[in-house]
């Protein structure tokens, strides 16, 4: 369902425990059913039932400051990897395979050394990212970025979940061109240009 224009400022996700419907008429909670040990989802209107606006709000405050961590943590992300860990999770039987966070050296010093660290400060770059994918990005691009940023999903594995959600497989060059215009509104903001792929020429351009 796409979201609707609202009050609220979280992006709609459903795959959250308690978020408000794309409408914003409704509190939605994902919990278990106790006798067929299912998940539901509970949706309650809000302005009634002691669903209180103030309450909603407060939630999409909440909601918000995930979106914003999750922003964060997506700038900070090694690609290479991802990869390794997506890699070892499709192949975890494989006696071979070596978990890639276990080839991380810990480097943690001592416990006084964690509580008078001083704390590192935000690169600006990344805040400013994170306000326009915020302010200028339609909620479809947030949901992308979230996605393939975010949490690391290949455009394959995003094509075809939109195909069993949608009953049409979107082309890969879509999917690509998709991704290609949020990178462009970030580099534009930031006054830079998008790195684009060397572009091979077809067999009627050779000699």
């Amino acid at each position: 369902m796409k979201k609707k224009e609202t009050r609220y400022k979280a992006h709609y996700n459903p795959d959250r425990e308690c978020y408000i419907s794309a409408d914003g008429k409704y509190l939605c909670y994902n919990t278990t059913d106790l006798e067929t040990r299912r998940p539901i989802t509970l949706r309650y209107e809000i302005g009634k039932n002691g669903i209180t606006e103030e309450l909603t709000f407060q939630i999409d405050e909440i909601n918000y400051e995930h979106d914003l961590n999750d922003c964060y943590e997506s700038e900070l992300r090694d690609p290479l990897f991802d990869a390794k860990v997506n890699s070892y999770k499709a192949d975890s039987d494989n006696e071979d395979m070596v978990d890639p966070w276990d080839t991380i050296p810990d480097r943690s010093g001592s416990p006084e050394d964690a509580l008078f660290a001083e704390p590192e400060p935000e690169n600006p770059q990344t805040v400013e990212v994170c306000r326009i994918i915020d302010e200028e990005c339609t909620d479809s691009q947030q949901d992308f970025y979230f996605a393939h940023f975010g949490e690391g999903k290949q455009l394959e594995e995003m094509r075809q979940d939109e195909a069993k959600q949608t009953g049409k497989l979107p082309s890969s060059a879509a999917f690509t061109n998709r991704k290609n215009k949020i990178i462009d509104k970030v580099a534009k903001v930031l006054g830079v240009e998008r790195v684009k792929r060397h572009s091979y020429p077809s067999k009627k351009d050779k000699p």
